[in-house]
């Protein structure tokens, strides 16, 4: 009898597109030993930060094998001017990639194009990876395998994404999307108020579209009570803080406790 696999050992593709709620946080530290401890804490999922920190490929490499420790996959998140680096970020191990601002169906494409082998998309292949397992499998089980298990999101962030959210979603090219609120929160000239009907009505537009298309949402959340509450309208992949906030606000913490 074959066994059924424990949420962890399930596929993060899986496991997202099953509508399981999926906790992450972002990662921008260079010290791969910071994802380490998180992915040891227990997230479902460590975001590295390729977009808002100095994070390079070589980076990117350590934190995946310091979360790999963990059983914990690692999703590359970068802006969509850096595509071109999603074959060597995936080649590095990483389960996939969030790409930022998308706007169009022309920018769902190119992600799409840039994260799956042909005949899906038009990554280039090289069995001598990490991914690859260094030769020690046939091209044709690394293909199967990477289409079947590479994630992409896209990340809806501007008005024109917003107001694009029904053409990108009819592309099919991402498991989820996932709503940046802070900069759509700019993009609508009201910036950090994410309360303000300017704001909060978009963000109501895609989470009515998600919902009617069956694609899962997520969304950046400042604290474990937005979570809860985001968690609470259905969407299910959440990324709450990120490591230098979280260092940061326990040091205040502390320090207020002492002085």
């Amino acid at each position: 009898m074959t066994a059924v696999p424990t949420a962890e050992a399930r596929p993060l593709r899986a496991r997202l597109r099953g509508g399981e709620r999926l906790l992450a946080t972002f990662v921008k530290s260079r010290d791969a030993s910071v994802a380490e401890v998180l992915a040891a804490a227990g997230y479902d999922l460590i975001v590295a930060d390729l977009e808002h920190s100095a994070l390079s490929v070589g980076d990117i490499e350590g934190i995946v094998r310091a979360c790999d420790a963990h059983g914990v996959p690692v999703v590359v998140r970068l802006p969509a001017s850096a595509l071109g680096l999603c074959g060597q970020l995936l080649d590095c191990g990483a389960t996939g990639i969030q790409v930022s601002d998308v706007t169009s169906a022309q920018d769902a494409a190119a992600a799409r194009a840039a994260v799956h082998y042909p005949p899906v998309g038009s990554r280039s292949l090289s069995l001598a990876t990490r991914a690859g397992r260094f030769g020690a499998v046939s091209a044709g089980e690394h293909l199967t395998a990477s289409l079947q298990s590479t994630v992409l999101v896209g990340q809806i962030e501007s008005a024109e994404g917003v107001a694009a959210v029904g053409e990108i979603l009819a592309c099919d090219a991402f498991d989820a999307l996932f709503i940046g609120p802070s900069d759509l929160s700019v993009s609508m000239g009201r910036p950090g108020d994410l309360r303000h009907p300017d704001v909060s009505g978009p963000i109501e537009t895609v989470i009515a579209a998600t919902a009617s298309h069956g694609t899962p949402l997520g969304i950046f959340c400042g604290s474990a009570g937005e979570a809860r509450q985001w968690a609470e309208r259905g969407l299910t992949l959440l990324a709450v803080s990120t490591d230098l906030s979280m260092l940061g606000a326990a040091a205040r913490a502390a320090l207020g406790e002492l002085r």
